[in-house]
């Protein structure tokens, strides 16, 4: 008897727990999972010199895969853990500039999910709630 697959969302809390190691991205991003639920996640996001640009300004980039990031995992809170899927389009809107050494959250949602595509949008926030870039991510999903 083979063993049932597991959901995202179990995969994603053994993760939170610390029972399973933190993939590689999240540690050259600074990521961090700290909540999940389905179709929810929230991440916490440290910029640190490794993501600033020459200008010495945290790069655009940090944000735009740091919200591609939580949409993702918030669209696989919902699936079975083996359920390959991938970004077909990401709109970024950037409102303020990052500063290393600040603490964000990066709260990503599934907002709509047909057989084979899901609309997740995301946002990064610091602690007191003020808005600092948000995305809009569509997902191509391989049942």
């Amino acid at each position: 008897m083979t063993e049932p697959t597991p959901s995202g969302l179990q995969a994603l809390r053994a993760l939170i727990r610390g029972e399973l190691p933190g993939p590689s991205i999240g540690h050259t991003m600074g990521l961090r999972a700290v909540a999940v639920e389905p179709g929810r996640i929230t991440l916490e996001a440290r910029p640190d010199e490794r993501h600033l640009n020459p200008a010495g300004a945290v790069h655009g980039g940090f944000a735009a895969t740091s919200l591609d990031g939580a949409a993702a995992l918030a669209l696989f809170s919902t699936l079975e853990a083996n359920t390959p899927h991938s970004t077909v389009d990401l709109n970024v809107k950037y409102l303020r500039p990052l500063r290393i050494g600040e603490v964000y959250q990066v709260q990503g949602w599934l907002v709509e999910r047909t057989r084979s595509l899901a609309i997740c949008d995301a946002q990064v926030v610091d602690g007191a709630g003020k808005l600092y870039a948000k995305a809009t991510t569509t997902f191509l999903v391989k049942d």
